[in-house]
């Protein structure tokens, strides 16, 4: 039941501020990106949730978006206590709105082009005139495949059409049901689909790798909440519970922030910058 009513309230929760109905600070708002399902990112941290609210002693919400933009617009204006944050992103938000880095991920981001277990699709040539599905075209996953598809000579509009579906397993279930005869979606993502959507896939091309998604916590949170916040966290990272949320989500653990991570990010930063000036 506990499981049935945080998805509930995460799902809610997408469609209002992170603040909203809130008149005390003695609870902690933590903002997870939307590249699953409001449901699905419930499930996934609520052992997270039952942690730090015993370790902390007090209430602790997770919420989401219902898209990158309305996620990084609420992160930037301080909706969030702490939130978890794809790493362009992350670099655009400790620019733009000062938010301190305090983990990252320790597995990398990898695209992975994927196709239905049975299409005649097999190479990334394959795909000319044909549909891709993609989540949130704001995501950092989006971006590296699509430049690992520029690289192979293949562009946007000119050789391929592009599908929208809002998140990363809605792109995979988009390729099932034959509106798009493939998908990018991220490897870690890739890992939490259920056994029978993953076995109906199959993976046609893997990007390069990058840095993983970054906690990081508002400039507003006072720094011994911050701190009290980073023990807890890095505690339950060497709980068996911890261990199994890492390594069971293919997150590979903990690690502390790091500048230079930070910084390889500053290409995808700007183009993300540039859609959102552009409105997209």
């Amino acid at each position: 039941m506990r499981h049935i009513l945080t998805a509930w309230l995460l799902l809610a929760a997408c469609l209002l501020p992170a603040r909203a109905g809130y008149a005390q600070d003695n609870v902690l708002h933590i903002g997870v990106l939307p590249n699953i399902s409001a449901r699905s990112n419930a499930a996934l941290y609520q052992p997270v949730q039952a942690y730090l609210e015993k370790a902390l002693g007090q209430r602790v919400t997770v919420f989401s978006a219902p898209d990158f933009k309305s996620f990084y617009a609420r992160t930037i204006n301080g909706e969030y206590d702490i939130v978890v944050i794809a790493p362009h992103m992350a670099r655009l938000a400790q620019s733009e709105g000062g938010l301190i880095p305090l983990f990252g991920y320790s597995q990398q981001l990898r695209a992975l082009l994927i196709a239905e277990k049975n299409s005649p699709i097999h190479t990334a040539a394959n795909l000319r005139g044909k549909a891709i599905a993609i989540p949130d075209r704001l995501a950092v996953i989006p971006l590296i495949g699509i430049r690992m598809l520029r690289q192979q000579g293949l562009q946007v509009e000119q050789d391929f059409r592009l599908v929208f579906a809002a998140s990363h397993n809605n792109a995979a279930l988009t390729v099932l049901h034959g509106d798009a005869q493939a998908a990018i979606i991220g490897l870690v993502t890739f890992t939490q689909l259920s056994d029978e959507v993953r076995n109906n896939l199959r993976v046609i091309e893997t990007s390069e790798p990058i840095p993983s998604l970054f906690v990081m916590a508002s400039p507003k949170l006072a720094a011994a909440r911050v701190d009290a916040f980073k023990k807890a966290y890095l505690d339950f990272s060497a709980t068996p519970e911890g261990r199994q949320f890492f390594e069971g989500n293919g997150f590979g653990g903990l690690k502390p922030a790091s500048e230079a991570d930070l910084k390889k990010m500053d290409p995808y930063a700007k183009e993300l910058q540039g859609m959102l000036k552009a409105g997209k």
